[in-house]
């Protein structure tokens, strides 16, 4: 009787701590609307794109008018920024967002945009027992 616990126990153990195989199933274009990971499903985040880039100041800004400054981008709600230092040829620096990307999500997470004009691209996989 012992023994079976034991090999129930170490069966239990082990099926707890499996992963499934991911199987690719769909690009998907996220804006400035929340969406949500569905169950049974992660997302890869390769990357953020800006409707304009600017590299004239460091600031960030969540202000859609203002084209020149890098934006944010939320996971769960918190606000993420990607910005690095670039050298302009002379003593003084200005800025770039950086792609920090892959980025991945599971099922229940929200991610979206700052402005409408702005788009993550993200490949979504299912998650195969």
């Amino acid at each position: 009787m012992k023994n079976l616990l034991f090999i129930l126990a170490i069966a239990f153990s082990s099926a707890s701590f499996a992963q499934g195989n991911l199987q690719f199933n769909q690009v998907i274009k996220v804006i400035d609307v929340n969406q949500t990971v569905p169950a049974g499903k992660v997302w890869k985040v390769e990357s953020y794109h800006q409707q304009t880039v600017g590299i004239s100041t460091n600031m960030p800004t969540t202000n859609c008018t203002d084209l020149a400054r890098p934006r944010p981008y939320y996971v769960d709600n918190v606000m993420y920024h990607h910005i690095n230092p670039i050298g302009n040829g002379n003593s003084s620096f200005a800025s770039a967002a950086t792609n920090e990307f892959p980025l991945w999500l599971s099922a229940g997470q929200l991610i979206r945009t700052t402005c409408p004009g702005d788009f993550l691209s993200i490949i979504e996989f299912n998650i195969v027992p």
